[in-house]
C-alpha cells in the first residue's frame, strides 16, 4: 500500500478548498451554537421553547434526509452545497436584522428558521459526502478525512472562544451576522472548486421524474439493507449517538451532583472533549495502518464506556477543585479521543465500502438513523433521570456501552468488505 502523509493531502488543491469551506462553516456553527441558544432564551424566556427548537433542529435529519439522498444523486452536488450555504446565510442574516431593528422576534419565526436551515442541511450533508470521491482518491481517505475533522474541531474551539467576545461587544445580532457571513464565504470557496460531475451517470441519464426518483430511493434502501457492513455502520452510529445523550443532556446535574462544582466545570468539560476529538482524529490514520479495524473499534468502545464509569468517581473530589477539574477533563478527554477514533473509522470505512453512485443515498440513511437515536435516547434518559441519581445513570450507561462493544468483538461484527472476503453484498454477519 502506498504510504500517504498529511503533507500529501495538503498538496491537493481542490481538497484544500473543501477543507477551507468546512473550517469556515465550523467556525460559524460554533458561534451560532452559543448565539442562537441565547437568542431563543432571550426571546422566549422558556426552557420548553428551547427543547422545541432543539427537536425541530433534529427533525429534518430524521425524516427528510433519507429521501433527500435520492434527489442529490441526480443533481449537481457542488451546486447543492453552494445553494444551501446561500440560503442558510440569507435566513440567518434576515433574522439577525429583524432582531436588531425590532429588539425581538417571534418564537414561531425562530422555529421556522430552525426548520428551514435543518431542511437545507438535509440536502447539503449527503451532497458533501458524494463530492469527496470526486476530488479525493481512496488512498487519501484516511488522512484526508482525519485532517478535515481535526482542523474543524480546532476551529470549533476558536469559534466558542470568539462567540462570547462577539456577543459581549456587539450583541447576539452581531454573532448571528458573523455566522451568516461564514455561509457566504463558504459558498464562494465552494464555487471555486473545480470538479467534473459530467461523468456522473445519475446526473446525465434519466429524468428527475417521480417514477425515477422512487426507483432511486428504493435502490438506495435496498443497497444499504443488502450490505451488512453498511447496516452495521448505521446501527453502531445509532448506539454511539444514544450513548452520549446522558452525558450531553445532564452536564449541569453532573457538575453539581457528582463533582459539586459550578458552571466553570462545564467549560472545562467542553474544551477537554474537543481537544480529545482533535487528538483522536490525528491518531486515527496511524492506528488504522497498524491495527485491524474491528479490534480498534472494540478497544476504544470499551475505553469510552470505562471513562463513563470513572467520571462518577468525581464525588470523591469534593474537597479539591483541582482534583475535580483534573478528573473531569481526563475522563472527558479520553472519551473524546475514543469517540473521535471510532467516528473517523466509521467515516473512512463507510467511504471505502460504499460505491460512489450510492454515497449520497447511503450517507443520508446513515445520518438519519444516527440522528433518530438522539430523541429516543433523550426520552429514555428523561424518564430514568426522574428516579435515578445521575451517577447511577452514568454507571448504567457505562455498563451497557462496555457490554455492547465486548459482544461486538465476540460476534466479529463486519466493519469492512475485507472481513467477508468479498464485495458481493451478501448478508454475512461474521468474518
Amino acid at each position: 500500500m502506498e504510504k500517504v502523509s498529511y503533507r500529501d493531502i495538503l498538496k491537493l488543491k481542490e481538497y484544500r478548498k473543501l477543507i477551507a469551506s468546512n473550517i469556515v462553516n465550523r467556525f460559524g456553527d460554533s458561534v451560532d451554537a452559543i448565539a442562537f441558544t441565547w437568542l431563543v432564551y432571550a426571546v422566549t424566556g422558556s426552557a420548553s421553547w428551547s427543547a422545541i427548537i432543539f427537536a425541530l433542529n433534529q427533525l429534518p435529519s430524521v425524516l427528510l434526509q433519507p429521501f433527500a439522498g435520492a434527489l442529490v444523486e441526480r443533481m449537481n452536488k457542488k451546486k447543492i452545497m453552494v445553494t444551501a450555504d446561500l440560503i442558510r446565510g440569507i435566513v440567518i442574516a434576515a433574522v439577525a436584522y429583524l432582531y436588531m431593528t425590532s429588539g425581538s422576534v417571534s418564537p414561531w419565526l425562530l422555529a421556522a428558521m430552525t426548520l428551514m436551515i435543518s431542511s437545507v442541511e438535509a440536502f447539503s450533508l449527503p451532497a458533501g459526502s458524494a463530492l469527496i470521491p470526486m476530488i479525493l482518491d481512496k488512498k487519501y481517505y484516511s488522512h484526508g478525512l482525519s485532517l478535515s475533522a481535526t482542523i474543524s474541531q480546532a476551529m470549533q474551539l476558536v469559534g466558542m472562544a470568539c462567540a462570547g467576545i462577539i456577543i459581549g461587544f456587539g450583541g447576539i445580532e452581531a454573532a448571528m451576522f458573523v455566522d451568516a457571513a461564514t455561509f457566504f464565504i463558504s459558498s464562494i470557496i465552494l464555487t471555486s472548486i473545480n470538479v467534473n460531475e459530467s461523468n456522473d451517470s445519475l446526473v446525465n441519464n434519466g429524468s428527475l421524474g417521480v417514477a425515477a426518483y422512487f426507483d432511486d430511493l428504493k435502490a438506495g434502501f435496498s443497497y444499504v439493507v443488502a450490505r451488512r457492513v453498511i447496516m452495521n455502520f448505521c446501527i453502531l452510529a445509532m448506539i454511539i449517538n444514544a450513548f452520549f445523550v446522558p452525558i450531553n443532556s445532564l452536564q449541569s446535574p453532573m457538575a453539581v451532583e457528582i463533582f459539586h462544582q459550578g458552571s466553570g466545570l462545564l467549560s472545562a468539560f467542553g474544551i477537554a472533549f474537543i481537544v480529545g476529538m482533535a487528538s483522536g482524529s490525528i491518531l486515527t490514520p496511524r492506528l488504522m495502518s497498524r491495527f485491524k479495524v474491528r479490534p480498534l473499534v472494540v478497544f476504544f468502545g470499551i475505553v469510552m464506556g470505562t471513562m463513563y464509569g470513572v467520571i462518577t468517581l468525581g464525588s470523591y473530589t469534593r474537597e479539591s477543585i483541582v482534583a475535580a477539574y483534573a478528573l473531569c477533563m481526563l475522563c472527558t478527554g479520553i472519551m473524546g479521543i475514543s469517540a473521535s477514533i471510532i467516528s473517523q473509522i466509521f467515516t473512512i470505512q463507510f467511504m471505502n465500502c460504499v460505491e460512489a453512485q450510492y454515497i449520497a443515498r447511503a450517507s443520508s440513511i446513515m445520518n438519519a438513523s444516527s440522528s433518530a437515536a438522539t430523541p429516543i435516547a433523550s426520552a429514555v434518559v428523561s424518564v430514568m433521570a426522574g428516579f435515578l441519581p445521575v451517577a447511577v445513570l452514568f454507571r448504567v450507561s457505562a455498563a451497557v456501552c462496555i457490554i455492547v462493544f465486548v459482544l461486538m468483538g465476540i460476534a466479529k461484527i463486519r466493519l469492512s468488505n475485507e472481513d467477508a472476503g468479498d464485495n458481493t453484498g451478501k448478508m454475512q454477519d461474521v468474518a
